[in-house]
């Protein structure tokens, strides 16, 4: 596969994840899957993966803007900003609040046979728990002093 055809296919599962597309997440994650994210300390496969981001949008409405694409042999480096809406239901024990969130993240993905076989994904997890004031600290995070 080009290197094009391997940005669309990470293009094509941030596309899935917006829209909750369960069956195109399966299309494009490989079922040997490798996935690593702030979810688990561990590694997951692909059905507890996906679980995550299913949960994920039981809570939120998200967008992700593919900021850059670097893709080299098997390879692909995505930046990408995260804005969500957390209007759906409870995340961590906290009910929706209504508050948008913006987080900015790297994904690597490795592509065989036209689906992503491993994925590692940073994110300012931390930044996003604070925009939401689940922790203090950050502007739209910290509580308001009386």
């Amino acid at each position: 596969m080009t290197s094009e055809q391997n940005k669309a296919i990470v293009r094509r599962f941030f596309e899935a994840f917006e829209t909750n597309d369960v069956a195109t997440m399966n299309e494009v994650l490989a079922p040997d899957l490798v996935a690593y994210s702030h979810q688990t300390p561990g590694p997951q496969n692909r059905g507890d993966h996906v679980q995550g981001i299913r949960m994920w949008n039981a809570a939120f409405e998200t967008r992700f803007t593919v900021e850059e694409q670097l893709a080299e042999a098997d390879t692909v480096a995505t930046r990408v900003r995260m804005s969500a809406v957390h209007s759906r239901g409870d995340f961590q024990g906290l009910p929706p609040t209504g508050k948008q969130i913006a987080v900015g993240g790297i994904s690597l993905e490795r592509i065989k046979d036209g689906k992503i076989v491993e994925r590692h994904v940073e994110s300012d997890f931390l930044g996003m728990l604070q925009q939401l004031g689940l922790i203090p600290g950050g502007a739209a995070g910290a509580p308001r002093q009386a």
